[in-house]
């Protein structure tokens, strides 16, 4: 006779194993409120005091939102370390091997700890190198900004689909930025010209067009280097694209105001419930719910006993939307996985079934069909403290000492530091907009 088990063990079996991928997470409420508020001690000892709380299979993310705390709080070596902490262990997650996977096949994704979505991971780099800006090692965040191209090219060769975020146009347009600052003239009008092209797919994809600034910057050095025939090939005939600043001299200063602002967007699960002849099957899918940017109008103004600069801002990296479109790119790969999940249990469920006594095989298949609609759960984890968007303009002015105040939407413009700008010196200015007490260096 076929030997029966208990529904009742099965669902404590299946259970525990849900709850060991389970943890609960941190309180975003509550840090948001502590940053706002300045209260930087706080914060930084509520993520490190957390740790636990996001799970073994989600350290990565631990990494990553407590990164970002410090970067905002001005602990800039606190913050690289946990950079480059998250950087390493979401590259060995990425390259592990498949047979780690297995365990995801039998409940969901929480099994399995978390490597970081594809633009999760390019994000590491281009926060870090936003952080060495801050601190004044450029040639640190030039290196940040190069390993974040070489991994966008290794996700590409490993997918069959191509995905559309197979290069990152701000920081194409940061590390020309970097190279005109060095005099490195040719590799700026490399990267300056590159980061144009990838400005088209941006926004074809993401409805991000070019900044004025970048095109402005191409016609210049295009003209230092003698590539000026280039330029003229990749923009024919149009007279908006032809603008061309003046050269500043060599008695301007240049200011790289870049802005961070918005939420990341959050993952929420979809589900649908199939019937089958086996019983329903659950099949559970992420998605993204794209919140959108409370101000898209973002002004800086620069203020000295004898000058007023006022100067809108572009937008130049719209992660909500790239995170949207990276979904879909993958989202082949996750219904492949997740129909193979549920033809997995499925077959579980008919073996612990199985029986010659149909009663008995009956209610043991309902109550594991039962146990599976709850068990299929999408994987809604995510880094929850990136910006949703960021903000940039360059400026080039004449030397002095300035005071810089930021505003949004018609609203008051509130102080944010005092700078001197210094001739012929490239400064960067890093502003988080989505806290009231921010923190920039001069």
């Amino acid at each position: 006779m076929p030997r029966l088990i208990p529904a009742n063990l099965v669902l404590l079996t299946w259970g525990l194993l849900l709850l060991s991928g389970c943890a609960h997470r941190l309180d975003y409420n509550r840090l948001y409120a502590q940053l706002q508020n300045g209260e930087c001690r706080a914060a930084t000892l509520h993520i490190e005091s957390s740790r636990d709380n996001y799970g073994s299979n989600a350290q990565l993310l631990y990494l990553l939102d407590a990164a970002m705390v410090h970067l905002q709080c001005g602990n800039f070596e606190a913050a690289q370390k946990n950079f480059h902490a998250a950087e390493r262990l979401a590259e060995s997650l990425w390259t592990e091997s498949l047979s780690r996977q297995t365990a995801s096949l039998v409940t969901n994704e929480y099994l399995l700890k978390y490597p970081g979505e594809d633009y999760e991971r390019a994000l590491i780099n281009m926060m870090s190198a936003l952080g060495y800006l801050q601190s004044e090692a450029f040639d640190d965040a030039l290196v940040e900004i190069r390993r974040l191209d070489s991994l966008l090219s290794l996700f590409n060769e490993k997918y069959e689909k191509k995905n559309v975020y197979k290069e990152d146009a701000f920081g194409r347009y940061l590390s020309g930025i970097l190279h005109e600052a060095d005099n490195a003239l040719d590799d700026a009008f490399i990267d300056y010209r590159k980061a144009l092209i990838t400005y088209r797919d941006y926004e074809n994809y993401y409805g991000t067009p070019a900044p004025a600034a970048l095109i402005e910057d191409l016609y210049r050095v295009a003209a230092a280097v003698d590539r000026m025939e280039d330029v003229e090939r990749l923009l024919p005939g149009d007279s908006r694209q032809r603008r061309q600043a003046p050269s500043p001299n060599r008695d301007m200063g240049k200011i790289v105001f870049l802005q961070l602002s918005g939420r990341a967007p959050a993952k929420t699960q979809g589900q649908v419930v199939v019937p089958t002849s086996g019983g329903p099957v659950s099949i559970a899918y992420p998605r993204l719910l794209l919140l959108p940017p409370a101000c898209s109008e973002h002004r800086v103004t620069l203020t000295s006993p004898d000058v007023v600069i006022v100067a809108t801002l572009d937008l130049v990296e719209d992660i909500g939307r790239i995170a949207l479109k990276n979904l879909e790119d993958k989202k082949g790969r996750i219904m492949a996985k997740t129909i193979a999940r549920a033809v997995a249990k499925q077959v579980i469920i008919e073996g612990l079934a199985n029986s010659s006594d149909q009663e008995a095989a009956m209610a043991v298949r309902t109550a594991l069909n039962i146990a599976n609609l709850f068990l299929e759960q999408a994987d809604t984890r995510s880094w929850r403290t990136l910006p949703g968007q960021i903000y940039m303009d360059r400026l080039f002015i004449p030397p002095g000492e300035y005071t810089v105040q930021s505003a949004a939407c018609g609203g008051s413009p509130h102080k944010l530091q005092n700078i001197l700008v210094k001739a012929g010196k490239t400064h960067y200015i890093v502003h988080d907009d989505r806290f009231l007490k921010p923190v920039a260096i001069e």
